[in-house]
């Protein structure tokens, strides 16, 4: 909290009947709070954002995986087209001389 800030509220603290040093201490408590939150909060952030990059490495890794499985799948199902299409173009040939 900026000086300005705590003379504002040390002021009026004083306003509502607490004395200089009591305005004072509250104040300065006050500060105190605000900045640690403050570094609770870069904390949590912090911490959340580390997880969220995990999150996605871990997804981008399976993503690679089922796309690799399935152009693996996409591969033997082509290969099994081109088999049967020559087999029938061997028996066609065969009743055919």
């Amino acid at each position: 909290m900026p000086i300005t800030e705590e003379l504002k509220n040390v002021k009026k603290f004083e306003s509502v009947g607490f004395t200089h040093q009591q305005a004072e201490a509250l104040a300065e408590t006050i500060e105190q709070a605000q900045a640690s939150g403050q570094e609770s909060l870069k904390e949590f952030i912090r911490i959340e954002m580390k997880g969220l990059r995990d999150e996605i490495n871990a997804s981008e890794l399976r993503i690679k995986a089922d796309l690799a499985n399935s152009q693996k799948d996409l591969l033997i199902k082509i290969f099994g087209i081109i088999v049967g299409t020559v087999g029938i173009a061997v028996t066609i040939l065969k009743l055919f001389p």
